[in-house]
């Protein structure tokens, strides 16, 4: 039998998008029928809760877990030795050794990389080990054809052992008719929404690019439509209240600040648009979401979001302020055009499933293993 480790050190607490990948892989990962042992390091800090991980071929290893680094490099070696592991699935960082074992690496993205000015000294400091530890790794997996490429022009791997996984989307995320009214009216009243409103999700920091977004509210034709903001500030923030002081926008931007996944479905299904004009992305979850729910989304036309996006979002250019209005008003007051982006979000954010994530992590693991191709291959 073969024995595969999996780092789920996330799957109770970790990095937000790094916590979405983790605890949605690990669920379907460890209800299937596996051609091979699966051993999930988790934080020791919830070993009770992760016993309900267990199976009959799913082992629970509770190892130290932070720094993940730290952690990836010099305690799991340790147990890849003790428990006699053939191959290992890693977030973020692999390690050194034991050269015998097969290390498979998944990277969100490398960003830092080239986006230098959107990370703090201390973060560029944490990620600068991530190029080297990749080029020692057997296989990587990223999240989107655009940072697949940012991997090859770094040098991490080569086309030949770096594949796109694209990640999935909650299926809580959905159109506003599939809640009730009493659901959607507890929401309401809880955040106090407007009627109509412009919706903006995500981490609050420069990369995010709120500050153009709030240049561009003067500019929209009704000057009515509220902007309301889900997220709280993070490292490489930026003050927003300045701006909206100089525009007097006061009484059109509304910020929640974090909200939990069960509000959340419904906020994003009860907004008018969705508008994120973030400058870099490896993936780009937020619109996705918005998109699940039926709701047309203005991204910019940069990194991975055309791609992950389609033919579905309305793309501006996170510069100018004037050009995001524009494509507000496309959708505002082009009622066609709307219906269209509508239906095309519905079908374009279908496609991203986290069964089909998994599947490609299986096909690869017994690829490295020697095993039988899987049903899943196809």
């Amino acid at each position: 039998m073969v024995n595969v480790g999996f780092d789920a050190k996330w799957y109770f607490q970790g990095p937000p998008s790094g916590q979405v990948v983790v605890k949605n892989l690990v669920d379907l990962l460890i209800d299937r029928q596996l051609p091979f042992t699966l051993y999930l390091f988790v934080d020791d800090q919830y070993v009770e809760q992760a016993r309900t991980l267990e199976r009959e071929n799913v082992k629970i290893i509770p190892i130290r877990a932070r720094p993940n680094l730290l952690s990836n490099v010099f305690i799991i070696p340790y147990w890849i030795q003790k428990l006699k592991l053939d191959i290992v699935f890693f977030q973020n960082f692999a390690c050194l050794w034991p050269l015998s074992v097969k290390k498979v690496v998944c990277v969100l993205d490398v960003l830092f990389l080239d986006y230098p000015e959107f990370f703090t000294k201390k973060e560029m400091m944490y990620f600068s080990p991530m190029r080297f530890l990749a080029q020692r790794a057997d296989y990587l997996f990223t999240i989107s054809k655009s940072e697949k490429n940012r991997f090859i022009k770094h040098q991490l791997g080569s086309d030949s052992n770096i594949d796109v996984l694209y990640l999935g989307i909650n299926e809580k995320f959905k159109p506003l008719s599939e809640y009730s009214i009493e659901q959607v009216a507890e929401i309401e009243a809880k955040y106090n929404l407007p009627k109509r409103y412009i919706l903006s999700v995500g981490r609050i920091n420069i990369r995010k690019n709120l500050v153009n977004l709030i240049k561009a509210l003067p500019f929209i034709k009704d000057k009515s439509i509220p902007l309301v903001i889900v997220g709280k500030a993070d490292h490489k923030n930026v003050a927003i209240a300045p701006y909206v002081e100089q525009y007097q926008l006061q009484d059109r931007i509304q910020f929640t600040g974090f909200v939990p996944d069960e509000d959340l479905y419904i906020i994003y299904a009860r907004s008018t648009l969705f508008c994120f004009p973030s400058y870099a992305e490896g993936f780009g979850f937020p619109p996705l979401e918005a998109m699940s729910c039926g709701v047309p989304a203005v991204v910019s036309d940069r990194t991975s979001l055309p791609e992950i996006c389609g033919n579905a979002a309305t793309y501006i250019n996170p510069d100018e302020p004037e050009d995001i209005a524009n494509k507000i008003d496309l959708l505002l007051y082009d009622d066609a055009y709307y219906q269209e982006k509508s239906r095309l979000s519905l079908l374009q954010s279908a496609g991203f499933t986290w069964d089909k994530a998994v599947d490609k992590i299986i096909v690869q693991i017994e690829i490295m293993a020697g095993l039988q191709a899987s049903v899943f291959s196809n």
